[in-house]
């Protein structure tokens, strides 16, 4: 009976440790899509943010048919899912960020780039 006992004791131990491991691979692999679905989510708004500025007149503190003068507001540079950074020309401005999860490669950050344009925003998931 001892040894019944002792066999249900350590193959209990062995389920729980695999359904430990299941739950922290099923916890990470939910925050690092989540955390890029944010990031995607930023993008948008940002280049929302920025064609506005674009189609504003100079009078009423838009660029008027350009990109040059704008910025991303400073409480959007590095907030809870990334830091975002922007290199702007006159007709276009391309969005980057970094994430706070590892991405898809197992090694670097998640790693997003967006260019908007005339024709739009075009976002692409770099990791």
């Amino acid at each position: 009976m001892g040894s019944q006992q002792l066999l249900l004791i350590v193959l209990g131990v062995i389920v729980v440790g695999l359904m430990i491991l299941a739950g922290t691979s099923i916890l990470r692999a939910y925050s690092e899509s989540s955390n890029r679905d944010q990031i995607i989510a930023g993008m948008y708004d940002l280049g929302i943010m920025a064609q506005t500025y674009y189609k504003k007149e100079e009078a009423a503190g838009g660029g008027g048919g350009s990109y040059t003068g704008w910025r991303i507001p400073p409480k959007l540079r590095n907030t809870e899912i990334g830091n975002f950074t922007a290199n702007v020309r006159a007709s276009r401005i391309s969005l980057r960020c970094n994430g706070k999860y590892t991405g898809r490669n197992g090694t670097s950050v998640i790693r997003v780039t967006a260019r908007v344009d005339n024709n739009g925003i075009r976002i692409m998931v770099v990791n």
